[in-house]
């Protein structure tokens, strides 16, 4: 940060979206990891345009750039490592159209995932992908991070519904990808290769989404098991018998017992494990869809309870939904990964991690979506412990990838799981992988020093 640079950002947005001041350094510096760096200053951009201009400035000084959503990435992916300028999209945050006759909507990179699902409800279209963040978490974040959640399983994620970007190159040069129809098969897809970059490739300041139609009716149904095994058996007879839930989530006996004691709801006995499912469409089919499952595997569980009305679906969300709150709570050293094997290892991998954890006198809990092999993995360290982070990773990142696994289904690489990354690609796919870096960003200035 040169003085000269310092004037021209200040005048191109003013005292009041551009900050140095060490509470607005502080404060995007961070993002869900707890890790703080601190960016030289902060940005605060209304239009493409200013973006433009930022990128322009920052290009002819040499200055690196992070973009940031709302700081709710569990990789790193926004945290300013090379310090430099730290660009926030949260005044971005406008829904610029939902069009009902052609099925899409365009927005401003810092809409609020939940507040856009809310907006197009209304319209009644449904806009499906549902991190867990959702309720802060912006559109522009989940695809810089191709962001996925419970609904994935039916729906897809983030990048199936991503129909075309505005963004801006490091150059100040404004790019448009896509279109507003559902096929184009015109040129490479640039609009796919921006999706899950993880900023490293061009700063999105327009996406334009596909919207489906708004199912008529949700159902909702808890499972207990007395074993992760069976109920990782009753999963594939579920997803083998012709019906698919929109939501397919398992909580493992750990994350059970926490839950449970810290929402002082108490567990049937034999209960070691738990489905969560959602089915969505027409009532009809959800009543006989429900009954289909309750007979294929109830005979099986330890507990069943489902319901239609909108609050009990909630209550019956509720031990999924608080497992975050619940780990925090215990006052451990989280490390949380998202780690995805093929659902034939499921139970296999279940048993093998809580072994890694005992043989390292850890604990873990584990919990996710079961419907893709999508398994949360939370080893909590006491303070003693935390030299054994790396151990614990490289073993598990190991049997993942020799599993057919991969190392993130959600995440995202970000600095978080940068070391590991030879662990599942080739070196050639990484020097592929660079060399699209190196003609996006020949400078490597855009949020420098993740992924690779």
């Amino acid at each position: 940060m040169n003085e000269r640079a310092i004037k021209e950002l200040a005048d191109l947005l003013g005292p009041k979206r551009f900050h140095r001041e060490e509470e607005y350094l502080q404060s995007y510096g961070y993002d869900a990891t707890n890790t703080l760096y601190l960016p030289d200053a902060v940005l605060l951009p209304e239009t493409t345009e200013e973006v433009s201009a930022i990128a322009s400035i920052a290009t002819r000084h040499a200055i690196p750039l992070t973009p940031r959503g709302a700081g709710t990435g569990q990789s790193g992916g926004s945290l300013p490592v090379n310090r430099g300028l730290l660009i926030s999209f949260t005044k971005m945050d406008k829904v610029l159209e939902i069009s009902p006759a052609d099925s899409l909507a365009r927005v401003q990179p810092g809409v609020i995932t939940e507040e856009f699902q809310r907006a197009v409800e209304r319209e009644n279209l449904f806009y499906p992908p549902d991190p867990a963040s959702l309720k802060n978490s912006t559109l522009g974040g989940n695809v810089a991070e191709n962001a996925g959640g419970p609904r994935c399983l039916k729906y897809g994620v983030t990048k199936n519904y991503v129909l075309g970007l505005t963004a801006v190159l490091p150059s100040g040069e404004i790019l448009r990808t896509g279109s507003r129809t559902l096929k184009n098969v015109v040129g490479y897809d640039l609009t796919s290769l921006l999706v899950g970059s993880e900023g490293t490739l061009a700063l999105i300041t327009e996406i334009t989404l596909k919207l489906i139609p708004l199912p008529e009716s949700r159902g909702v149904i808890r499972l207990g098991f007395p074993s992760v095994k069976e109920a990782v058996e009753a999963t594939v007879q579920i997803l083998g018998s012709g019906v698919l839930p929109s939501a397919m989530e398992f909580l493992d006996q750990s994350a059970l017992t926490e839950v449970s004691r810290f929402l002082n709801i108490p567990v049937p006995e034999g209960t070691t494990s738990l489905l969560i499912l959602e089915l969505d469409g027409r009532k009809e089919a959800i009543h006989a869809d429900m009954e289909t499952l309750l007979s294929l595997v109830g005979p099986r569980t330890t507990e069943r309870e489902f319901s239609f009305d909108p609050s009990q679906m909630e209550s019956l969300w509720t031990m999924r939904r608080q497992i975050s709150p619940t780990i925090t709570n215990l006052g451990l050293h989280k490390v949380n990964e998202d780690i995805v094997v093929p659902r034939s290892r499921l139970s296999e991998a279940v048993e093998w991690i809580n072994g890694l954890a005992k043989e390292h006198d850890v604990k873990v809990v584990l919990f996710g979506h079961i419907g893709d092999g999508n398994i949360h993995t939370n080893f909590l360290l006491r303070p003693e412990q935390l030299p054994l982070t790396e151990t614990l990773l490289t073993a598990l990142f190991t049997k993942v990838v020799s599993w057919g696994g991969v190392l993130s289904g959600e995440h995202g690489v970000g600095i978080a799981k940068r070391p590991y990354l030879s662990l599942q690609l080739s070196q050639p796919e990484i020097e592929l992988m660079r060399g699209v870096k190196r003609v996006w960003d020949p400078q490597n200035l855009l949020n420098p020093g993740k992924i690779f």
